[in-house]
């Protein structure tokens, strides 16, 4: 008896095996990849039909039948089936969480059909002059369709015709009216392709490109270029290439706010080839991107890490740009790197792999180092300009010299000279808020989140103290929760209280602030972005956003107020992001004429991140932190599983926790595999919820994660786990 192997779409692990199911005749033959309604107990439930197996005897119990095929053609394409189940046992999560990220639509029993609309096509026969005359614009209407010969609906409403109108005008004869699939459309003007022209050490490094591209090889590149190199260029010069081969080019952006950008520049070139896939899309403009891509009406796809997932075969290039960003590691639910599934589905596809960045995430430089990836390098910015002059302020010597303010003397004196020169300023402060924290000066507790392990942000807009975690919100208390004293004081500058420093210092200046509590709505950040690249501010102001792949012409000068909010997070990588944000951000400035100037305020001036930002020494850097890892046996010389265990009851999470431990120790190698725990959180609680973590770090982790992909772990409760923490 041969029976169909459906996964149930819901993203619970204890049902991760498929369940057997009959085909009825009527359903004829279904194609694996195809979406079906199965019933399942006493309801009925979407599933995945993922292949078919023959049972050697009939079984002893019912095998209930499918009831229902959801898709006319397979939704997943066997490339899409199989990369899915990559994931689930690489990220250790169930296989419908992970085929649910190659799905538009998340509403379960929903078929997906090629919308359709109404077409009035003009008989021969048709007299529109026998309309009454007292049915004025029913007769307009009649001679203007016997003019064009067919028209949609959709059309002659948008010439001013009323649905009654036209639907009266359906009853007469000589009008037939026909069905007719939607002629999806971008929101982009008809293509213009541009030449565009490379340098010399352009066209050196897009060359070998071009040949996989071409030969459809899956190479990975490495495409190492100092900021304001031109990455850009040969990422658009590939995609034609691969337009020319009728093939998908996928692009990612680490950012949404970043799309915009990227999305301008490549429709200047390729106009309605270009669609966008992000997370704010709606789901009719997400059916409408993807309709466009199978039908390759449009062959280019960008986006925010989500794009990767494009259910689109024939895939013929993948672009990330800015392969560093930790954007791309997805943090919450399924925590997949979006970088990882691009060279799987790279592979997959037979195409090139482009991870393009000024600061390459130590991994890919270290594969490139070992000959795995292929290191193509820009050393220079266009037209050769140079890169900024970066200037170290030591915090502490300013505070030896009687200056508390968050500006340094410099910081002030490079502020006044860029507005006296009337060109733009960046300045990158990575904490949102007024105030960091508000704490009692009689007992020296911090006024803490109730329900999480952390001191509440004080925001001046609604004068509440709020969670950065659970978004809880309370007004400042009078006095002390404490010991009941009233000496509550403010301590730490947000992005808040400097945005009003900068306004009192320098009254003329036109500042704008970018960070999660201004894009809150739709397009906002998106709509400062284009104003201050307008030239209608002077001075952009707000956290890591302002930070990554920005190109304004008239910014000349970049300010850093912390260093060391990043470096001082009890990360393995908190080096690497300390030197890519200082990097990135201070590669912002001098990208067109103007020389660029930043000055980057620390308490930790010694600090190798630091030190090696200052000279944009990326190569300099990358050796003294892979020495580093290597001697602590941190990635990519070796791998990590983190996992979670969150409770109502600390001693219940406590005791969980200990148990997978025991179960993992089987695996104990000292010195290949380590088992760190449990442990307590640095934040020991979120939502209420107490977490103990275990860490586990070693060469090679794959038989521990086949072990808990198969067992009892896998499936229980309250249980996170991070495969390849950043």
């Amino acid at each position: 008896m041969r029976v169909a192997e459906v996964i149930i779409n819901r993203p619970a692990k204890k049902m991760n095996s498929p369940f057997s199911y009959a085909v009825p005749p009527h359903l004829g033959e279904i194609a694996p990849g195809t979406r079906v309604a199965v019933p399942l107990g006493r309801t009925k439930e979407e599933g995945i039909l993922i292949g078919y197996r023959d049972l050697a005897e009939a079984p002893t119990y019912e095998i209930k039948p499918i009831q229902a095929v959801l898709d006319k053609d397979p939704w997943f394409t066997s490339e899409m089936l199989s990369t899915a189940k990559k994931l689930s046992k690489y990220y250790l999560c169930a296989l419908s969480e992970a085929l649910s990220l190659f799905t538009i639509d998340k509403k379960q029993l929903k078929s997906y059909e090629r919308p359709k609309e109404q077409w009035l096509v003009v008989q021969p026969w048709f007299q529109p002059e026998h309309i009454p005359m007292k049915r004025k614009r029913q007769r307009e209407l009649g001679f203007y369709l016997q003019e064009l010969g067919t028209a949609s609906v959709h059309s002659l409403q948008k010439d001013g015709f009323t649905l009654p109108v036209i639907k009266q005008v359906m009853t007469y004869e000589g009008i037939i009216v026909e069905e007719r699939y939607t002629q999806t459309k971008t929101k982009f003007n008809a293509c213009v392709v541009k030449e565009l022209p490379l340098t010399e050490e352009q066209q050196q490094c897009y060359e070998p490109i071009k040949r996989a591209v071409t030969t459809c090889t899956a190479d990975t590149f490495l495409l190492h270029g100092v900021t304001g190199s031109g990455k850009t260029q040969i990422y658009m010069k590939a995609a034609s290439e691969c337009l020319a081969n009728d093939r998908i080019a996928i692009v990612l952006v680490p950012e949404i706010m970043l799309t915009n950008q990227i999305v301008t520049r490549f429709v200047e070139a390729f106009g309605d080839e270009v669609v966008v896939f992000h997370s704010k899309l709606t789901i009719s403009e997400r059916y409408n991107n993807w309709e466009r891509l199978r039908r390759k009406d449009s062959h280019i796809i960008i986006g925010a890490r989500s794009a990767i997932f494009a259910p689109t075969d024939d895939i013929g290039l993948i672009i990330v740009d800015e392969e560093h960003d930790t954007s791309y590691k997805q943090e919450d639910m399924i925590r997949y790197h979006a970088r990882k599934v691009a060279k799987w589905r790279s592979e997959a596809n037979h195409c090139p792999l482009i991870l393009g960045s000024a600061t390459p995430s130590i991994e890919s430089y270290y594969l490139a180092m070992q000959g795995i990836y292929r290191l193509l390098e820009l050393k220079h910015r266009i037209f050769h300009q140079p890169l900024p002059k970066v200037q170290i302020i030591d915090m502490k010597e300013e505070m030896m010299y009687g200056n508390y303010s968050v500006f340094s003397g410099a910081m002030s004196h490079l502020i006044r000279q860029t507005l006296g020169n009337k060109e733009q300023m960046i300045i990158l402060l990575n904490r949102r808020g007024y105030s960091t924290f508000v704490m009692c000066r009689e007992c020296g507790e911090p006024i803490k989140c109730p329900h999480c392990d952390v001191a509440m942000v004080y925001h001046q807009s609604g004068e509440a103290l709020r969670c950065h975690y659970c978004e809880y919100h309370e007004p400042v208390p009078r006095v002390c929760p404490h010991c009941g004293s009233q000496k509550i004081k403010f301590f730490g500058s947000g992005t808040q209280k400097v945005e009003e420093e900068l306004q009192r210092n320098f009254p003329k200046a036109r500042i704008a602030r970018l960070d999660q509590d201004v894009t809150t709505k739709k397009g906002q950040g998106e709509q400062i972005l284009a104003d201050f690249g307008a030239g209608q501010y002077d001075i952009l102001l707000g956290t890591q956003m302002v930070a990554k792949g920005h190109d304004f012409k008239g910014v000349t000068a970049v300010g850093v107020l912390t260093a060391d909010s990043v470096l001082n997070i009890p990360l393995y990588s908190a080096s690497e992001r300390t030197f890519d944000l200082l990097t990135q951000v201070a590669g912002r400035a001098g990208r067109s004429n103007g020389k660029g100037q930043v000055v980057i305020q620390t308490y930790n001036p010694l600090h190798y991140a630091i030190i090696k930002s200052k000279a944009h020494d990326y190569i300099g850097f990358y050796k003294e932190e892979i020495q580093a890892r290597e001697m602590l046996g941190y990635p990519p010389l070796g791998a990590m599983i983190h996992f979670r265990i969150q409770h109502k009851d600390k001693a219940k999470a406590m005791a969980i926790a200990e148990k997978i431990v025991n179960a993992l120790e089987v695996f104990l190698v000292p010195g290949e595999l380590d088992i760190m725990g449990p442990y307590e959180e640095g934040i020991k609680k979120v939502r209420d919820l107490y977490r103990v973590a275990i860490m586990v770090r070693g060469n090679d982790l794959k038989s521990i994660k086949d072990f808990i992909y198969n067992s009892w772990i896998f499936t229980q409760e309250g249980l996170h786990i991070d495969v390849d923490p950043v």
